[in-house]
């Protein structure tokens, strides 16, 4: 692996765009959204059955308009004991049918947990192409769902995700506390560290 900064992210998603150039820059790496290089583009549509294979196929998607750089992709999911067999990486695609509205979206969560196990897991796939070939890791969060949405440092599932061991939501801790806590930080670390090919 021989990745050359800045490194490009393959995504739409500006939220998610946002939090890996903060994960990266964290680690001490340069990143930026690949709509900074070229005009926005429709992407493949992706499966559901495997994390590796859609963050493999948006970085494949850029990288063949952007050979030169360094690509970097994700696919996320979200793993809720309290409903086995659902969302992990369908969750976009199941939530997006209920709501576009994060605050919706949350409620849907914590009306959908209720009273069963409130244990989460979120999980990504990291996938990176450089001139050298694709590598790709693994990184996770466990924790709870909060019992409603607390904080303001952050977005989204933030809003509603307590680390484990802790009673606080990621929203309401400061970057130097959450952005190591965050799934995709740790698969940046795992990426840098120990890459699998």
């Amino acid at each position: 692996m021989n990745p050359k900064e800045p490194f490009v992210i393959a995504s739409n998603n500006r939220a998610k765009t946002n939090e890996l150039i903060n994960c990266f820059a964290y680690e001490g790496i340069t990143a930026i959204s690949y709509l900074d290089l070229i005009d926005k583009q429709t992407f493949p549509n992706e499966g559901t059955n495997s994390y590796l294979e859609n963050a493999s196929g948006k970085a494949r998607f850029v990288s063949k308009l952007l050979p030169a750089n360094t690509i970097v992709a994700d696919d996320s999911g979200m793993i809720l004991d309290a409903l086995p067999g659902k969302l992990g990486d369908q969750t976009a695609r199941q939530l997006k049918d209920y709501s576009n509205e994060e605050h919706q979206l949350n409620q849907r969560i914590l009306d959908l947990v209720g009273q069963k196990s409130r244990a989460v897991t979120m999980t990504t796939t990291l996938v990176l192409i450089d001139g050298t070939g694709l590598f790709h890791a693994t990184g996770e969060f466990h924790g709870e769902i909060a019992m409603k949405e607390s904080g303001s440092n952050g977005s989204s599932f933030d809003l509603i995700l307590v680390p484990k061991g802790m009673h606080k939501t990621l929203a309401q801790l400061d970057d130097e506390q959450k952005i190591p806590l965050l799934h995709r930080t740790k698969a940046i670390v795992n990426l840098m560290r120990h890459p699998q090919e």
